[in-house]
This record gives C-alpha cells, sequence and structure tokens, in this order.
C-alpha cells in the first residue's frame, strides 16, 4: 500500500503494510483493501505506520491533519515537530 504524507516542508512517499491514525471517532488501522473514506486527525497524536521492511515510523502530530484513504493508498496531510 502506498503511504503519501505531506507536511508544509516535504513531500515523502513509502511503501507499508498498514498505518494507524488517532481520528475523533477512535484509533483506526488501515490495511490494504481498506474502505475508501476522508478522517480527520487529532492535534497531539500518534501517526503510526508500518514500512514494507518492517521497520515501525512514528510521527506525533502538532495540530490538526487529515487524511484520504483509498483501497491502495493512504494520503497524509500533517504538521509535526
Amino acid at each position: 500500500m502506498k503511504l503519501t504524507l505531506i507536511n508544509p516542508q516535504h513531500k515523502h512517499e513509502y511503501t507499508v503494510l498498514w498505518v494507524e491514525a488517532h481520528t475523533p471517532a477512535g484509533f483506526l488501522v488501515i490495511q490494504p483493501e481498506h474502505a475508501p473514506m476522508i478522517l480527520s486527525l487529532v492535534a497531539g497524536s500518534d501517526f503510526t505506520f508500518v514500512l514494507d521492511t518492517h521497520e515501525k515510523k512514528i510521527i506525533h502530530l502538532t495540530r490538526p491533519g487529515f487524511m484520504e484513504v483509498t483501497r491502495t493508498s493512504v494520503l497524509a496531510l500533517v504538521t509535526q515537530e
């Protein structure tokens, strides 16, 4: 699954196994073939993903963000410090 992270300074693309994000409705784990949706991300929470190499990455969100999910990709607009 493709993950694209966009923040004010950079754009990064990764191949990931899954993504975990904190939304106003709670934690959500996104895997390939997930139902398409658009979600808001909670400021002060962690955005976690695992690369296809099984390396886990965690980004602490300093502001609210947004995430678009399709069956094959995740696009996340995030701010981090």
